[in-house]
């Protein structure tokens, strides 16, 4: 089933992307590698060949006797999405982890694979032998990978990377990098960056490639570099055609579409280097890069601690801690000296500080103590870091071949006692009634994340028991008594005390009146009121707040203005706006010594008579009867003089009566922006709204009433002066400009002749003739002239027909 499921995976793939070549293990000491392995093609891959694959071939596997295997990965790879259970020498093996990588040629996608699983258990155990990889059965993939129809890409193998020590080496860094990254014809190169390298000397240095695919038949500028510089191996692996089949530690030149090949790289890379950069270039040849293995001579301690032990914390408030550790040197290449430092943290805080004594060997240890107190400002709860090789500022002093092992870090836990602040006695003042206390006024600054309580003895507090119950409403049974309380937290307690004492005190004693009053629905309510200080023994503060309620609801505040002595009293009056929700009959209650939110500032004698009651009514005055139209003659543009008071006995005869007159309803609702002139006022419209509201001392009510005009008959005078003298200059016809804009006037001389002739846009004659031979252009002389005035109006057909007298 699992080769079905194979070929499904193939046609429904529609895209793999490739794994990064990325450090997989590093070992450090006497070590070194080899591999070994063997393909599972027949021949080479490509145009023309055997669309065949074997399932299972064999490799042997050889260490001399001074050489013992410390890790043994194998890999096996081939054409398709992958087949990850397999059999090495007769033993089932499952891949650990699984690389994929496609390739598109002629527009289909192909998809190769490759699987890894650590067999070092199984090769320490067999050792030197024959070594069969079987059941990697590809055979119903393989087709569609052959050319003819596909790609020329049908492959399977497997290689097994065993790395080995052997005491007659140097020390040596033996870096395993795997992934899967391709080059071919559609990606010509590959650049791949080994990093976590340590260079100290280049004698022996080499890398190898464990890779897929290659052909040796194909070398269109094939190369291989390392930090820029062609790598070969000959007669095996030629400068242009690194990936041809075949297998450095065996000599084999057959090993078809697979290489394990080994370069050496002293000349290409320098002390002090940490990385190293790959490039691979192919014009035409598919290869697939599995790992690449560097061993580098390298003698390099590397410090690593642990957290042995921790004493201390664990009594209430204690902060002192002594911790046992320990500094290792393994996988290492070389001692680690005396007087390596080390830092211990508290969260990021530095709280101590130690070294190494001796020289630890290659695989020694060195177990320390260090005591130290952890600082006040460091919460409870902290992770504690101890760190090698760390001077206290996050640096070290010594090369190692890993710098990011240095650490180890544990959680802690401190048994803090809680903080008791802001204790106060409480005293309260001898007043009328019982007097209590709120035992929590005392405490207010202790934080709240404590769980308190308080007790009438010592012994109950220490001992958790008799809790007072309520300690918000305490009432004291000594003058003073002393009450004790207990602060805990989850880990530790506490206990403390403070007194409570009632003292005699002067104290006012605040009360509040409020008159019979009825009130207006359509307008604010001026409430008047009277606050008393009777039942006192101090003068009541100024400024005491007073709150005026309705059913809960807050309708205002006001506040006293003066102290009050003892036995004396003040008037005020605020007003209040009423909500339109309210009954006709309501309670209005008014509360001295309160903000509005039920919170008194002034300690009283008596704080239970704050409140006055009152239930005031809605009450309206008659409305304003309908009142006329205001009709006046037309002075020109539709606008007229208007006397609005002439309403007056119309709307009110009362002598307290305030009557107003407004441009808008809503400001005579409001009482604002009042016709400041009624008496002499100018329409704006034709017609016009006026609105009146009529006020008293109950309420107010309003009406309104149109301004209109008409246009009159014009009156024409007999006579006038044009001397210049300002006084009657123009023949001036009233109710005529801007009234009858289409009016025509004719002026005649006693002969009869027309000297003049003007329309709405001339304006009033002044007495020049502008028509004629005699006089045009000049003042005419005294005496009567002729007039014919046509208003050109349907009101009026007929001409105005008349003489005007002109005098100097």
């Amino acid at each position: 089933m699992k080769y079905i499921f194979s070929i499904f995976c193939l046609f429904i793939f529609t895209g793999v992307f490739s794994q990064d070549i990325s450090l997989f293990r590093q070992f450090n000491g006497q070590y070194d590698y080899t591999a070994f392995g063997n393909t599972l093609n027949v021949e080479e891959n490509g145009q023309g060949g055997q669309c065949f694959i074997l399932t299972s071939s064999s490799a042997n596997f050889q260490l001399q006797s001074n050489q013992e295997v410390v890790a043994a990965y194998l890999y096996w790879a081939g054409s398709g999405p992958g087949d990850f259970n397999v059999t090495f020498n007769q033993v089932p093996i499952t891949a650990e982890r699984t690389f994929n990588e496609s390739y598109n040629s002629g527009g289909q996608d192909y998809i190769y694979f490759s699987a890894f699983a650590d067999v070092t258990e199984q090769i320490q155990t067999t050792g030197n032998g024959n070594y069969t990889l079987s059941d990697l059965d590809l055979t119903l993939v393989i087709p569609a990978y052959c050319s003819p129809p596909g790609s020329g890409t049908n492959f399977g193998g497997w290689a097994v990377t065993v790395v080995y020590e052997d005491v007659t080496l140097p020390n040596n860094q033996v870096n395993i990098f795997d992934g899967l990254q391709s080059v071919s014809r559609v990606d010509q190169t590959l650049e791949i960056t080994l990093s976590n390298l340590m260079v100290l000397d280049t004698e022996g240095a080499k890398i190898g490639f464990l890779a897929w695919e290659g052909d040796r038949g194909l070398a269109v500028n094939e190369t291989l570099r390392i930090n820029g510089n062609i790598l070969s191996n000959l007669p095996l692996n030629p400068p242009d055609n690194a990936f041809n089949g075949t297998n450095s530690f065996t000599g084999s030149d057959v090993l078809y579409n697979m290489d394990i090949d080994v370069y050496p790289i002293s000349n290409y890379i320098s002390p002090g280097d940490t990385s190293a950069t790959i490039q691979l270039t192919s014009g035409q040849d598919f290869v697939m890069v599995n790992n690449i293995i560097t061993v580098l001579n390298t003698q390099l301690p590397d410090a690593t601690i642990s957290i042995d032990n921790i004493i201390g914390g664990t009594e209430c408030g204690n902060r002192e801690l002594t911790i046992d550790y320990t500094v290792y040197n393994f996988n290492s290449t070389d001692i680690l000296p005396a007087g390596t430092p080390i830092a211990f943290y508290a969260d990021e805080t530095l709280v101590a500080q130690s070294a190494t004594v001796g020289v630890i060997p290659i695989d020694g240890q060195e177990s320390g103590t260090v005591t130290f107190t952890v600082p006040s400002n460091i919460e409870s709860d902290f992770i504690l870091k101890a760190i090698v090789d760390d001077t206290g500022n996050g640096s070290g002093i010594v090369d190692e071949i890993n710098e990011e092992n240095n650490e180890d870090e544990t959680s802690i836990h401190l048994l803090l006692n809680p903080i008791i602040t802001g204790l106060r006695n409480l005293e309260t003042c001898d007043v009328i009634g019982e007097e209590f206390f709120d035992l929590t006024e005392s405490t207010s600054q202790i934080d709240p994340v404590y769980e308190l309580s308080f007790h009438l003895s010592e012994a109950d507090a220490q001992n958790n028991e008799n809790p007072i119950a309520n300690p918000e409403n305490f009432q004291n049974t000594e003058n003073p008594e002393t009450i004790y309380i207990r602060v805990s937290n989850p880990d530790c307690f506490l206990v403390d005390s403070f007194a409570v004492e009632v003292v005699p005190c002067p104290l006012p004693d605040a009360t509040i009146e409020l008159p019979e009053i009825s009130a207006c629905r359509d307008r604010e309510l001026l409430l008047p009121f009277t606050v008393y200080n009777l039942e006192a023994t101090a003068p009541l503060p100024a400024n005491t707040s007073i709150a005026f309620y309705t059913n809960g609801l807050l309708l205002g505040l006001s506040q006293t203005q003066q102290s009050l002595p003892i036995g004396s009293s003040e008037n005020g009056e605020v007003e209040l706006l009423l909500p339109d929700s309210l009954p006709n009959t309501f309670t209005i209650i008014a509360v001295v010594d309160d903000d509005g939110n039920g919170n008194g500032a002034v300690e009283e004698f008596r704080e239970d008579n704050n409140s006055f009651k009152q239930t005031i009514s809605f009450e309206s005055i008659p409305p304003i009867p309908n009142l006329p139209n205001l009709l006046e003659c037309d002075t020109g543009f539709d606008t007229a003089i208007f006397d609005l008071t002439q309403q007056d006995d119309l709307i009110s005869t009362g002598n307290d009566d305030v009557i107003l007159y407004f441009t808008t309803m809503e400001n005579a609702l409001e009482n604002t922006n009042p016709i400041s002139n009624p008496t002499q006022y100018q329409n704006g419209t034709d017609p016009q709204s006026i609105y009146v509201r009529l006020e008293n001392e109950i309420c107010f009510t309003t009406a309104s009433f149109l301004l209109t005009t008409q246009n009159c008959a014009p009156f024409i005078p007999q006579g006038f002066s044009p001397n210049g003298d300002g006084i009657n200059d123009t023949f001036e016809i009233s109710n005529l400009l801007n009234i009858y804009e289409n009016f025509e006037l004719n002026i005649y001389s006693r002969e009869g002749n027309l000297i003049h002739t003007a329309h709405n846009v001339d304006g009033f004659w002044d007495g020049v003739a502008t028509k004629g031979l005699l006089f045009t252009g000049s003042t005419v002389p005294v005496g009567t002239y002729y007039y014919v005035l046509v208003l050109n109006d349907p009101k009026y057909p007929e001409a105005f027909i008349g003489w005007v007298y002109v005098n100097y």
